[in-house]
């Protein structure tokens, strides 16, 4: 008779005491009449739910269930399956007398469709047959529920109290959360157009509230994701065929955000003469058709505002300030200079070019 009791008196008796505004993460509004707040010492004393988490962890209820967080008056299983786990506040959600879970699920903007679970998904809500809703997990065919002003329980599906039923409908989420902040390469970025370099490249999406499976990410034409878990952090290379490329954002399967990256224009770098003598003046062209196409984005000429001559280890000998003339930059090469050398050119748009040039042979 113990437990009996304990359970009808965690179903059932509720303060009415105002809680304000409770929204929906589409935005719709939860009735008043339906949010509920547990008393502080009743329906169940501090020793009471204790005795009650004592027999969940004892197997009373079922040899699965797994005590996640210890009992507290909060918020209850309808709060947590529609409206806790997705960022909100800890609430109790009167589902019986006042239809509280109705906005989640139906009306004029519902967060949550209905449909088939096939054992393994996880982060779909249920609604059992009786008063009492629960979150499915990856772990096939386990549960996570919130058992009144009770605990956090992890369980199969049917190893609850006592006239909370069967599960009898399963729902997924469909709301997108929106987008604070994002970081490209630990810098903050705003709108969805970015100009960006080829290579790898790091993206942080912070949003506002959880979603279900967290955000997903697809490379569009030009990047490719090289590592990804759903966390919110992405790292991918940006080196398509085309000068651009980008990536997709979807929250709960629905893609949602979208950011293009376009490529700063680079340069084919090409000098003559070469093989060189040393002394000799060697000429940076932009004009022929062989060579260097310095046009950024807007077809202007892309100017050179650095170059410098290293050797055949990379190491800078000699940086020189770009002689311009028209579309040619020219540089002079100091006497003694034999072997092989690199001049690195580097444009206004931030790009860098490198041609390999014989000297003295």
């Amino acid at each position: 008779m113990k437990y009996f009791t304990a359970y009808v008196l965690l179903l059932g008796i509720i303060s009415t005491e105002t809680l304000g505004q409770v929204n929906t993460p589409n935005g719709v509004q939860v009735p008043p009449s339906a949010l509920f707040a547990y008393l502080d010492a009743w329906p169940n004393t501090n020793a009471q739910l204790q005795s009650f988490q004592n027999d969940i962890k004892n197997g009373f209820y079922g040899p699965s269930c797994v005590v996640l967080n210890d009992y507290t008056r909060q918020y209850n299983c309808h709060g947590y399956a529609w409206h806790v786990s997705t960022g909100g506040n800890k609430i109790g959600i009167d589902q019986v007398t006042h239809g509280g879970v109705t906005p989640y699920v139906s009306g004029v903007n519902p967060s949550y469709t209905q449909t088939i679970y096939n054992g393994t998904q996880g982060k779909l809500r249920v609604r059992y047959s009786g008063d009492h809703s629960a979150v499915t997990t990856y772990d096939a065919g386990k549960y996570i529920s919130k058992w009144g002003a009770g605990p956090l329980v992890k369980h199969n599906s049917n190893d609850v109290m006592p006239g909370y039923g069967v599960p009898s409908s399963y729902w997924t989420c469909k709301y997108a959360p929106p987008l604070t902040s994002v970081y490209l390469d630990g810098n903050l970025i705003s709108g969805s157009f970015q100009n960006t370099t080829w290579g790898a490249h790091n993206m942080q999406i912070f949003w506002g509230l959880d979603p279900d499976t967290g955000p997903t990410f697809s490379s569009t034409a030009g990047s490719t994701i090289i590592n990804n878990q759903n966390s919110g952090t992405v790292n991918f290379t940006f080196n398509g065929p085309s000068n651009n490329g980008g990536l997709s954002i979807a929250f709960c399967g629905a893609p949602r955000h979208s950011f293009t990256f376009f490529k700063p224009s680079g340069s084919k770098m090409q000098v003559y003469p070469n093989p060189a003598q040393d002394e000799e003046v060697i000429t940076i062209s932009s004009e022929s058709l062989e060579d260097i196409q310095a046009v950024n984005l807007d077809n202007k000429v892309n100017g050179i505002i650095k170059i410098s001559l290293l050797d055949d280890r990379q190491r800078v000998l000699q940086n020189y300030l770009p002689n311009v003339e028209g579309n040619l930059t020219t540089v002079k090469l100091n006497a003694g200079l034999k072997g092989t050398y690199f001049l690195k050119a580097t444009f206004e748009d931030g790009t860098v070019q490198t041609k390999r040039v014989l000297i003295g042979k």
